[in-house]
């Protein structure tokens, strides 16, 4: 017997348990058992690193005011401060724009394409405000893509 079953059953006693008491304490056995079994995937559930891709750097020119933006646009924007979402996003929008490009491609071609889009998204007025400063939706969140590449892992 677990202790949470112990300490609700010995109240009341096994033969004058009520059904309600009894239902709690299965409610309360079970729950701790589905935290027990799970406590290894919830330990390793954490956000994952972020490996800083070869074309990033040949859009990007100075790193620590991209990083001090992007951090800005994270705080805003929390649902982007995975890696993988930023990145995921950035290629979708890329293809939008040309879709024979892909972010593995080359990286001189993709940084071209970047470019490209942001000079585009700039022209259709598809910006963003961070921090005083009006930048294209996909500009917003490379620069938050720099800041989560020198941020450790929580």
């Amino acid at each position: 017997m677990t202790a949470g079953r112990r300490s609700l059953l010995s109240t009341c006693g096994i033969r004058r348990c009520t059904r309600r008491t009894f239902l709690l304490s299965a409610l309360l056995s079970l729950t701790a058992y589905g935290f027990g079994s799970n406590r290894y995937s919830l330990a390793n559930s954490g956000p994952e690193p972020c490996v800083e891709p070869p074309w990033l750097w040949k859009t990007i020119a100075d790193r620590q005011s991209a990083a001090r933006i992007g951090q800005a646009y994270l705080d805003a924007h929390p649902e982007y401060r995975h890696c993988h979402t930023l990145i995921t996003d950035i290629e979708r929008t890329l293809k939008r724009q040309d879709t024979s490009i892909s972010l593995t491609t080359d990286a001189n071609q993709t940084a071209s394409a970047l470019q490209r889009l942001l000079r585009q998204e700039y022209a259709h007025g598809e910006v963003v405000s961070v921090a005083g400063w009006v930048l294209s939706k996909t500009e917003a969140r490379l620069y938050g893509l720099v800041a989560m590449i020198g941020q450790p892992l929580l």
